[in-house]
């Protein structure tokens, strides 16, 4: 009966302190449901979609249809563009900016810039002057004092120019030039980093007896280009102001 006894102590205790050390421990899991039919179906239809739609979009990123005008390298203001200087590039443009640019280079050729491009910047517009096919423009280039050009005024602005002859009593001043094109304008720098002595303007004007006009007043007169981006033309033939008589 003690031993009895004695064998149930033992086995109670080892069954308490568990199973002896170089005895494995079997660690039973759940197995995983494999998923149902239903669930394979639907997976095959995602993919099936995303192939789908990554197929539309594919074909649809073939890449722009239509090609327009850039600078093929740097162009600085008042370049005559040659073919060379320009060259094709596909893109898509927003119909507001397509209306704006060209298509065909050939058109381009023989215009002048009137604003500096960038290497493969796009040729608008409003940055040329006397594309072929239109009337072309006469350019004049001359100097003029800081005090008689209109103060921050910049290429590709309209300007009115103006003229003034004589002296004293008998100066009078009169339009040259209504909204000529300033094509171009260096103005000389001081060592201080101020503007510093007269300017080079270059403008454009499409009228032959402008151009005239102009030359004659560059040599005989006192020139003054006053900006007019913007204003009103002035109307009919342009008015004669005098000084010292009425």
């Amino acid at each position: 009966m003690a031993q009895r006894a004695s064998t149930i102590l033992r086995r109670t205790a080892r069954d308490v302190a568990g199973p002896e050390p170089d005895q494995p421990v079997r660690t039973v899991r759940r197995r995983r449901a494999l998923p149902g039919s239903r669930a394979v179906v639907g997976g095959l239809l995602v993919a099936a979609s995303a192939v789908g739609l990554f197929a539309a979009a594919t074909n649809s990123g073939e890449g722009p249809s239509h090609s327009y005008v850039v600078a093929r390298q740097e162009l600085a203001a008042g370049t005559r563009i040659q073919a060379t200087d320009l060259v094709l590039a596909p893109m898509e443009l927003a119909p507001g900016v397509r209306a704006r640019v060209f298509d065909n280079a050939q058109v381009l050729v023989g215009a002048t810039l009137v604003s500096p491009l960038g290497a493969g910047e796009l040729v608008q517009s409003s940055a040329v002057v006397a594309r072929k096919g239109e009337a072309a423009s006469r350019e004049l280039t001359f100097t003029l004092d800081r005090g008689r050009i209109s103060s921050g005024i910049k290429q590709g602005e309209r300007a009115d120019l103006l003229a003034t002859f004589g002296t004293g009593a008998d100066a009078f001043t009169t339009v040259i030039v209504r909204s000529a094109l300033l094509v171009g304008i260096e103005r000389p720098r001081s060592s201080a980093g101020g503007d510093s002595g007269a300017a080079t303007v270059t403008v454009a004007v499409d009228d032959p007896a402008d151009a005239l006009a102009l030359a004659h007043a560059i040599q005989l007169g006192k020139v003054t280009l006053v900006r007019s981006t913007g204003a009103p033309p002035l109307p009919g033939v342009p008015p004669t102001y005098r000084t010292g008589r009425t």
